[in-house]
C-alpha cells in the first residue's frame, strides 16, 4: 500500500516595508498561513536580504510596499537573484500602495505593480496568485511621510470620482483585512493543492 509522506508544508512569507504597513499585511499573511497549518518563516529583507537557501521552502510569498512609485530595491533584488528558483514553486506577490487604496487607481496599481513585474521576469503562470492591497495614508502629526510624499498621497486621493475620502490631519488606513486574509488563504490552497500533485512514495520509501 502506498502512502503519502506527511511532511509539514514550508513557506517564506519575505516582505519589505517603507513605515509599517505592509510588515503588517506580510504579519497577518503569515499567522493566517500558521492557522492553516504551514509553518512560516517571516522575513524582513531590509534587515536580513541574505537568506541561505530556498531550497528548503515548499512555496515562497514576497511583499513590497511601494514608495515614490517604485518596488522596494531589497524585494526587487530578491526576484532578480532568485528569479530561476521562484519559476519552480508556488507563489504569492503582493504590494501595498496608496494607488491600491483608491477604487479608481486600483486596476492601475495592479498594472504598474504587479503586472509588469511579473511578465518582466516571466514569473506569471498557474502556480502564482498576486494583490494588490491598500495602504495607509497617514497625515497626522507623528506622519513621517516627506512634504512630497503627502503631496503624492493627496493627489491620488483627491482624483478620486469614487467617493474616496482621505481625512488631512489623521492616519487613514485603507487596508481590506478581510481581503489579506482571504488572500492568504487562497494561497495555502494553493500550495496544498500542489502538495497533492506530486510523487507518492511506497511506505518502505517513506521509512528510509
Amino acid at each position: 500500500m502506498k502512502l503519502r509522506e506527511m511532511k509539514k508544508i514550508h513557506v517564506l512569507v519575505a516582505y519589505t516595508s517603507n513605515f509599517g504597513s505592509t510588515s503588517e499585511i506580510a504579519n497577518e499573511i503569515a499567522d493566517v498561513l500558521r492557522q492553516e497549518e504551514l509553518v512560516v518563516d517571516l522575513i524582513d529583507l531590509k534587515s536580513n536580504s541574505d537568506i541561505s537557501s530556498l531550497m528548503k521552502y515548499d512555496g515562497i510569498i514576497l511583499g513590497s510596499g511601494i514608495r515614490m512609485a517604485s518596488w522596494n530595491e531589497e524585494a526587487l533584488n530578491f526576484i532578480k537573484i532568485n528569479k530561476e528558483l521562484l519559476k519552480e514553486k508556488p507563489l504569492g506577490v503582493f504590494i501595498s500602495s496608496g494607488e491600491a487604496s483608491n477604487p479608481d487607481t486600483y486596476e492601475k496599481a495592479k498594472e504598474k505593480y504587479l503586472y509588469r513585474i511579473l511578465d518582466e521576469f516571466q514569473l506569471m503562470r498557474p502556480e502564482v496568485i498576486y494583490e494588490a492591497f491598500g495602504g495607509v495614508f497617514d497625515f497626522s502629526s507623528s506622519s513621517n511621510y516627506s512634504f512630497l510624499e503627502k503631496k503624492i498621497l493627496q493627489r491620488i486621493a483627491d482624483s478620486s470620482s469614487s467617493g474616496f475620502v482621505v481625512n488631512d490631519g489623521k492616519l487613514n488606513d485603507f487596508r481590506n483585512w478581510q481581503l489579506i486574509r482571504e488572500w492568504a488563504t487562497a494561497f495555502a490552497d494553493l500550495i496544498n493543492s500542489s502538495r497533492l500533485k506530486e510523487p507518492i512514495q511506497s511506505q518502505s520509501e517513506s521509512q528510509v
